[in-house]
C-alpha cells in the first residue's frame, strides 16, 4: 500500500515538473517571439528613418539642382555677353544683306539662346529667291545662316512679265538683266504673284521640247527663245531673230521631232532660209520657205 502511495506521488511529483518545464519552455518561447517582435519592430524603424532621410536628401539634392539650372537659365537669356550683335550670310548672290534684313526683321540685340532659329529657316525659305535656308548659333553672339538661291530659267508672260525658277516658282517682275531668257507667252493665269507656281504640264514639255532644239545645228547660232501655248494642243517656237517659226503638239513631241529630222535632211543647205515648219499634223508637215509655201 505504501509502494501504490508512493508510485502515485512520484507520478504526480512528475507531472507537475512537467508542467513546469512546459510552461518554462512557453515562457521562453513567447520572450523570444517578443524579443524577436521588438527586434523587427526596431529594424523597421531603422529603415523607415533611413528611407525618410534619403527621400529628404534626394529631393534637397533635386531642388537645388533646379535652382542651379533656373539660375543658370536666367543668367544666359538675360546677359548682355550673349545677345546677337553679329549675323554672317552665306550663298547669296542676288540677295543683299540689307535684303536679306529686312526680309526677316531686326535680329541684332536679341539674345542667341532665345532667338527660335527654326522659325528664321521657315522665315527665309518663303522668300520667292531662296529655295533652302538654314540658321546655326556661333557662340557667343553671332549667327551664320546659310543660304541657296533660285536661279532664273525663264520668263512667263501673265498679267506682266515675270521671271521664274526651273521650278515654275515666280521670282519677281522681269528685268532688264534678264532679257536673254527664253519667253513664255500665252499661259492665262489670274491673280499670281512672286513665290506662287505657276508651271503645268505644258510649259514642262514646251521647256523640254525647247531645250531639244536648241541642240540641233540649224539653231546653234539662232536658237529658239519664245515659246507660245496656242490652245490646249499646240505651241509654238521663235527663233531668237524672229526669222523662224516651229508648231509642235507636245503629245507627239516624238513624232515631231522625226519629222523634223526628216525636213532638214530633205531640204539641207536651203533650211537656212525655212520661215515656218508646222509639225502639229498628224500625216502633214507644212514648211515655208521665206514666201514659199511647200507642201510635204
Amino acid at each position: 500500500m505504501n509502494l501504490a502511495l508512493l508510485e502515485q506521488k512520484n507520478l504526480v511529483n512528475a507531472c507537475r515538473q512537467a508542467q513546469k518545464h512546459q510552461s518554462k519552455i512557453r515562457k521562453k518561447s513567447w520572450l523570444a517571439s517578443k524579443k524577436s517582435k521588438l527586434e523587427k519592430n526596431d529594424f523597421d524603424l531603422r529603415e523607415l528613418l533611413k528611407a525618410v532621410v534619403t527621400g529628404v536628401a534626394k529631393a534637397f539634392l533635386l531642388a537645388a539642382l533646379f535652382y542651379v539650372a533656373f539660375m543658370s537659365y536666367r543668367f544666359i537669356t538675360s546677359s548682355l555677353y550673349f545677345n546677337i550683335n553679329n549675323i554672317n550670310w552665306f550663298g547669296h548672290n542676288r540677295l543683299s544683306t540689307q535684303d536679306l534684313n529686312l526680309w526677316i526683321g531686326p535680329m541684332a540685340g536679341k539674345n542667341i539662346f532665345q532667338l527660335d532659329l527654326d522659325k528664321v529657316s521657315q522665315k527665309l525659305a518663303k522668300h520667292p529667291w531662296v529655295e533652302t535656308a538654314s540658321a546655326r548659333r556661333a557662340f557667343p553672339h553671332s549667327i551664320h545662316v546659310e543660304l541657296k538661291e533660285r536661279t532664273p530659267f525663264a520668263r512667263i508672260q501673265l498679267d506682266q512679265v515675270y521671271v521664274m525658277d526651273n521650278y515654275g516658282i515666280l521670282l519677281g517682275l522681269e528685268e532688264k538683266q534678264f532679257n536673254g531668257l527664253p519667253l513664255i507667252t500665252g499661259v492665262f493665269e489670274k491673280n499670281r504673284k512672286p513665290g506662287d507656281n505657276v508651271v503645268n504640264e505644258k510649259i514642262i514639255r514646251g521647256l523640254k521640247i525647247m531645250y531639244y532644239l536648241n541642240r540641233l545645228p540649224m539653231f546653234k547660232e539662232n536658237p529658239t527663245d519664245t515659246m507660245r501655248i496656242r490652245g490646249q494642243y499646240k505651241i509654238t517656237f521663235a527663233t531668237k531673230n524672229r526669222g523662224m517659226e516651229i508648231h509642235m503638239r507636245p503629245e507627239m513631241t516624238q513624232e515631231n521631232f522625226k519629222n523634223l529630222m526628216l525636213v532638214l535632211g530633205t531640204i539641207e543647205e536651203s533650211g537656212k532660209n525655212l520661215s515656218y515648219i508646222d509639225l502639229s499634223f498628224k500625216n502633214k508637215i507644212i514648211v515655208k520657205h521665206n514666201k514659199n509655201l511647200k507642201n510635204n
